[in-house]
């Protein structure tokens, strides 16, 4: 089974993105995300497996040198093919690069199997709305996702490694408060 690092938002932005999800479900589009038990996020980077305890570890460490910070999800996006994929896409600010970067540099070497969209240059954040469409499904899907309102200012407060699907939190750090005291 894959596995994920996803970065968690807070309660308020989480029950946004709950409440799109319930809307999806509600008007029988789809209830992947809920079905999932999914959490809403932004994705780090996905792979297929890690070495342990080393990989959990490092992603201690790494959680330990940063601070919560801001995101901020300001537009409606799709990735058409092949999974179907819509989503609140994440303005790139330099410091969100500056963690993804770090999270490849350190951890990327302990993982196989990573998934090209996550790596520097590809990698595009975002927090998944719906997935697993089908082309004639996101029409609809977008028309109800349009109907919240962005931008979605979200606090990233916890950082996680889960394997899907199932969505099972293998491990959850809680990132520091306070300014950020690693790079």
């Amino acid at each position: 089974m894959p596995f994920a690092v996803e970065m968690y938002l807070d309660k308020s932005a989480s029950k946004l993105v709950r409440d799109v999800w319930t809307e999806l479900a509600d008007g029988k589009l789809t209830s992947f995300m809920i079905d999932g038990g999914y959490r809403p996020h932004v994705t780090l980077g996905v792979f297929e497996g890690y070495t342990s305890p080393k990989f959990e570890n490092e992603l201690r460490l790494f959680t330990g040198k940063h601070a919560g910070f801001p995101i901020k999800l300001d537009y409606l996006g799709v990735f058409p093919r092949p999974e179907g994929v819509v989503y609140f896409g994440a303005v790139v600010t330099e410091h969100l690069l500056s963690v993804h970067s770090e999270y490849t540099r350190l951890l990327a070497p302990l993982v196989t199997g990573v998934r090209p969209y996550y790596l520097p240059g590809s990698w595009v954040p975002h927090c998944t709305l719906a997935c697993g469409l089908s082309m004639a499904a996101i029409p609809a899907v977008v028309e109800v996702c349009s109907r919240f309102t962005l931008p979605l200012i979200a606090q990233v407060g916890e950082i996680s490694l889960v394997e899907f699907p199932g969505h099972r939190e293998v491990l959850t750090c809680e990132l520091p408060r306070g300014p950020r005291t690693g790079g």
